[in-house]
């Protein structure tokens, strides 16, 4: 089988402001990523499609760049085109950024294909170690008009009529401070009680003296994970943070490499990695992490678009949640994905076993948005 050419489309559309501890996310984006063969199977890949902010309008320069690259070489060679296309280039491209991003969704456009040529899931290919996992739905970003009535609103939402077991919000607004974000804290945990677990996340927008006064204070609320609190590679600070927290450090959606993620657990920073096959250049540098997560007794939580995280957090046995963005996060997603994915009534997704990745974009709705 020989790929035979690459395509890629941008799209964007509409939607209400939201922001973290240090960005705002304005309009919705997404780049999609298609590899056709000449034994005419195809495969998709994409980027975006929540909370991004990325100039996403650049990545078709790069499939530019990598089509030639590409054409005539085999796609189920999943590992060679990852490593050709992102190690081998690390002098001309360097070694992280929009490139292997763009890389990502065309190794995991690879991947569908392998799938689909293999009769077999992603999921499975990958390890297929878990049938469902338990889901945490992403959320509690700030917004214009949103005070801790709303964000109470929306965490019962998500917990009474999503069947999450756990719920994620956003603390580190410079303009909240500390004592603002604990009063988001304590009314999440109010909503949603005690029988679900509570994670927050900072985008990296912390200072390590900030991080350690959360820390010290988070476990009031019984808070289950603290999620990118410092700059990533501050590795220094990340273990003494993790050191002095008895509430668990998460950290790895924005790593790249291997060696980022290695360094990280050498120095006993995180008890939990986020990565993202998205970020990471694909699922198979994504599975050297997740290995690598094993070796070293720590779990994963994928980070990122669930249709796409979700083969490979539920892959390995140390795949511990799925992350699930809801419509909340952005009213036009629940109609961009098909089939579309849902918590089941206990709070856990179900792997789909069907060929390839197992979700693809919906092109009757998304291509309205199509940027030309």
């Amino acid at each position: 089988m020989k790929i035979t050419n690459v395509i890629s489309e941008v799209f964007e559309w509409e939607r209400p402001g939201i922001w973290n501890g240090g960005h705002f996310y304005g309009p919705g984006r997404l780049h999609k990523v298609t590899v056709t063969t000449d034994e005419g199977i195809t495969g998709y890949g994409w980027n975006g499609g929540t909370a991004a902010e990325r100039p996403l309008t650049l990545f078709p320069l790069y499939v530019d760049y990598f089509r030639p690259l590409l054409i005539g070489r085999d796609p189920t060679d999943t590992r060679g085109i990852a490593v050709d296309l992102g190690e081998k280039l690390i002098k001309i491209l360097g070694p992280a950024g929009l490139n292997t991003q763009v890389l990502a969704a065309i190794n995991i456009a690879c991947w569908d294909i392998k799938g689909k040529a293999m009769g077999q899931s992603v999921h499975k290919l990958l390890g297929g170690a878990q049938q469902r996992i338990r889901t945490y739905i992403a959320g509690g970003y700030y917004a214009e008009g949103k005070g801790l009535e709303e964000l109470k609103d929306e965490v019962r939402f998500n917990v009474e009529e999503l069947h999450a077991g756990a719920v994620k919000i956003k603390i580190g607004d410079p303009n909240v401070g500390v004592a603002g974000d604990m009063e988001r804290v304590a009314a999440a945990r109010e909503a949603i009680g005690d029988n679900a677990s509570l994670l927050v996340d900072a985008n990296c927008s912390l200072d390590l003296p900030t991080a350690m006064e959360f820390a010290r204070l988070l476990p009031e609320h019984d808070v289950y994970w603290f999620e990118e609190p410092l700059p990533i590679h501050d590795y220094e600070a990340h273990r003494q943070l993790a050191e002095a927290s008895s509430v668990k450090i998460a950290t790895g959606e924005n790593g790249y490499h291997l060696a980022h993620f290695r360094t990280l657990l050498d120095h006993n920073g995180a008890s939990i990695l986020n990565v993202d096959a998205t970020i990471c250049p694909g699922y198979d540098v994504a599975m050297d992490v997740v290995n690598l997560a094993a070796e070293k007794g720590v779990t994963i939580a994928p980070h990122g678009c669930q249709e796409l995280q979700l083969p490979l957090a539920a892959a390995v046995p140390h795949g511990e949640f799925l992350e699930y963005y809801p419509a909340a996060v952005d009213p036009l997603r629940d109609e961009m994905f098909e089939p579309k994915l849902r918590p089941d009534p206990d709070g856990y997704v179900t792997v789909p076993d069907r060929p390839g990745i197992g979700y693809e974009l919906n092109m009757d709705f998304l291509s309205r948005y199509r940027v030309e």
